[in-house]
């Protein structure tokens, strides 16, 4: 077979345009229905097999369900990153030669879960830098603004600023000082562009890692919010990793200041690596004393925090009920 597969079609030179004008494209219907069967097993899967990372990340509210790097342990996760349309797409959209793979993340809210998602850039997060990358956005249920659908400040990837990593449970560790304050954007909305869709299971998402994103937690007493987002990264990525950003729990090879390499971050795009391929055969757990150095990366960070006086509480973003309209 042929693989990845190609998507059922080609995203037009007027979507990619208005991805590289807004930073977020919705696509409707792209995904088949295979494919999304296979998405929502392995969530599935994840949600009563979570990491310890999961756990920890999910701790404090009940309701809500956050884990990382399911592809490394759930084979319809892995699968689908393969084998899935979702790297052509990622290709065609970074303009990139080589495509990578960078991580998966689930997100659950169930009903009536007051757990909102701060307004945040993800590469503030992340221990890489470059301009070919991207994110993916996939619905599992109906979603609305109600439901705590995303919600986007159009253009804002190209805005200079470059905000503190806020996370929905305010972990220190990533919160650089250095970094400018997010704007309390909802609490003068008419300030910004914001834009959001009501979306069905088969849309997606497509989004710059630099567009600011939030959601509100789910109001709904009926519709849960289950959700998964893929990672994809280009040619011009490099491994900038800082005690500021999220560590990578895995083995992999990959250089400070060179290019993604390993099976952390497996090749996708123009063909697969074998060596890449043939290390997931052999379900790989987080390495321990990692796991053990993010925990106290984290508790100094707090108390770093605390003392350069930045009070993370004063960090938090005004998310009431959604409105409509």
């Amino acid at each position: 077979m042929s693989f990845p597969a190609f998507p059922t079609r080609k995203l037009t030179d007027a979507e990619i345009q208005q991805y590289r004008d807004d930073g977020v494209i919705m696509i409707k219907g792209a995904i088949d229905r295979n494919w999304l069967d296979l998405i929502e097993a392995g969530l599935e899967q994840g949600r009563g097999d979570m990491s310890l990372l999961g756990r920890f990340m999910s701790r404090k509210v009940g309701g809500y369900q956050m884990d990382i790097f399911l592809w490394k342990r759930i084979d319809q996760i892995r699968d689908a990153i393969y084998y899935g349309p979702f790297a052509r797409w990622a290709q065609q959209l970074m303009g990139a030669k080589e495509v990578r793979f960078f991580y998966d993340q689930m997100f659950v809210k169930e009903p009536g879960t007051d757990a909102p998602t701060p307004w945040h850039q993800d590469l503030s997060f992340w221990p890489i830098r470059g301009e070919q990358i991207c994110s993916f956005w996939i619905p599992l249920d109906p979603v609305t603004k109600e439901n705590s659908g995303l919600l986007y400040v159009r253009g804002s990837h190209k805005w200079p600023q470059r905000f503190k990593a806020i996370s929905p449970d305010y972990v220190a560790a990533i919160i650089d000082e250095k970094m400018d304050d997010i704007p309390d954007i909802n609490a003068a909305p008419e300030k910004y562009d914001l834009v959001d869709w009501n979306m069905e299971p088969g849309d997606i998402l497509m989004f710059h890692p630099l567009t600011l994103h939030g959601s509100y937690g789910n109001a709904s007493r009926t519709r849960r919010r289950r959700a998964l987002a893929l990672r994809w990264t280009g040619d011009d990525v490099t491994y900038q990793p800082s005690a500021k950003r999220m560590p990578v729990h895995f083995r992999h090879e990959s250089a400070v200041g060179g290019p993604l390499r390993g099976a952390a971050f497996p090749r996708i795009l123009p063909d697969c690596d074998p060596a890449e391929r043939a290390l997931r055969a052999r379900p790989e757990k987080p390495m321990p004393a990692k796991m053990v150095g993010s925990l106290l990366d984290n508790a100094r960070a707090a108390i770093r925090l605390k003392l350069s006086g930045v009070d993370s509480r004063a960090l938090k973003q005004t998310w009431g009920k959604p409105t409509q309209g």
